[in-house]
């Protein structure tokens, strides 16, 4: 009969989240993050905060790591997006070039906040930083707010991990388990804060300028 799973688990997720191979790890799904919202790593950063908690890992390399690879990522998708953004524009129908232009100033008048609230919305970092190439959002300015987002959003990330392997010490199962419902509550509650945002704006606006 197979014994009890448990401890084998518990020192497999160890040596894996001790490894020097780790950070490159953090990076490498960063980067893909950034550009394929499918693949997530707040997962793994996570977990690493954990191992940091144990001592396995620094926090401050987990957090660099992080917030280089969302940085490299989040560039190479505001390169992407100005690269093909003027080619797109040309072919799009008059109604899609109008949104293409709304998108445009609505970067120009509130970048920064986009470009910071995006990244805590599935998907929605990908579209912000193509949509900031693809209008021409101007470079120095992106590279400031992709640095600051990248290092809030990976410090919060790890912190969280980290707090919860300080929660959990010695049990590193629990302590992912504690972590990972922690940064989804936390989700959740800032996604539920924007969209009341949104919606104040909206009403707002429509206060502002009825028909």
């Amino acid at each position: 009969m197979i014994g009890n799973p448990g401890p084998l688990v518990e020192s497999f997720l160890e040596a894996a989240l001790g490894s020097p191979l780790l950070l490159l790890v953090i990076v490498g799904l960063a980067v893909v993050d950034a550009l394929l919202p499918v693949v997530p790593s707040e997962a793994m950063i996570i977990a690493s905060g954990v191992a940091a908690a144990a001592g396995d890992q620094n926090l401050l390399l987990v957090i660099a790591a992080a917030a280089l690879g969302s940085f490299i990522g989040e560039t190479a998708s505001y390169c992407a997006g100005r690269t093909a953004g003027p080619a797109l524009r040309a072919r799009l129908p008059a109604r899609g070039a109008a949104t293409f232009d709304r998108v445009g100033r609505a970067l120009d008048s509130r970048g920064g906040l986009i470009l910071l609230t995006a990244r805590y919305i599935p998907g929605g970092r990908t579209v912000a930083t193509l949509a900031a190439g693809a209008t021409s959002y101007p470079v120095p300015r992106f590279l400031a707010w992709s640095v600051l987002g990248a290092t809030l959003s990976a410090t919060t990330v790890a912190l969280t991990g980290y707090l919860g392997g300080r929660a959990f010490a010695g049990d590193t199962v629990a302590a992912l388990l504690f972590s990972l419902g922690l940064g989804l509550v936390l989700t959740v509650v800032m996604e539920s804060g924007r969209r009341l945002l949104a919606a104040r704006s909206a009403e707002r606006l429509r206060s502002a300028h009825p028909r």
